[in-house]
């Protein structure tokens, strides 16, 4: 293990090893690996049910079907693999700060441009059809959770990010998109049995 701390504090910054002090970014890395580990098998999983379900309920979610439960399958499926990316992005070993922001702004921010666009798109079928308000409850949801996770890619960008706080933040995030995408999975299973 010696070694392998060695060749990261070598690296060109990207991956450097624990952050001096009891409660710097490498510390609360540490402290919160079982819940990124059991939030990676969870969104996993889910990740692959979703994908199964759209396989399985193609006619109803495919091609030429209803576009907003199409839309609504899709930020369903985007919800679970940004909680699988942030997951893996949390346990990479030695990982620092100034790694982990950028990949969370990155992902946060495709996320909410495609997010937004589903919106923009979809702008006449949500205001014409009688549970179009639901679907968009679904949508802001998840937007919410985008703009938490991307506060703390700005946050661990800016350096010297109080622990305390991107803990806070990241763990609301995360499960607003879970909640999000929890319930998106139940309204398209409901929608589609009947």
């Amino acid at each position: 293990m010696e070694g392998f701390s060695q060749i990261a504090a070598a690296g060109n910054g990207l991956f450097s090893p624990l952050e001096p002090g009891a409660g710097g970014f490498g510390q609360m890395i540490l402290d919160w690996a079982g819940f990124f580990g059991a939030l990676a098998q969870v969104s996993g999983g889910l990740v692959g049910l979703v994908f199964v379900s759209l396989t399985f309920n193609s006619k109803a979610l495919g091609v030429g079907s209803n576009p907003l439960l199409r839309a609504l399958a899709e930020q369903t499926f985007a919800d679970f693999l940004l909680l699988l990316l942030i997951s893996l992005v949390m346990l990479v070993p030695h990982t620092s700060a100034g790694s982990v922001g950028p990949m969370f702004v990155a992902f946060s921010a495709a996320d909410t441009v495609r997010t937004m666009r589903s919106m923009f798109r979809l702008r006449t079928g949500l205001r014409a059809l009688a549970g179009g308000w639901r679907i968009a409850q679904r949508f802001v949801l998840s937007g919410v959770g985008h703009l938490m996770i991307l506060s703390v890619g700005i946050e661990l960008m800016r350096g010297n990010a109080e622990p305390g706080l991107i803990g806070s933040l990241l763990f609301s995030g995360i499960v607003v998109l879970l909640l999000a995408a929890c319930r998106s999975a139940w309204l398209l299973l409901v929608h589609t049995e009947s």
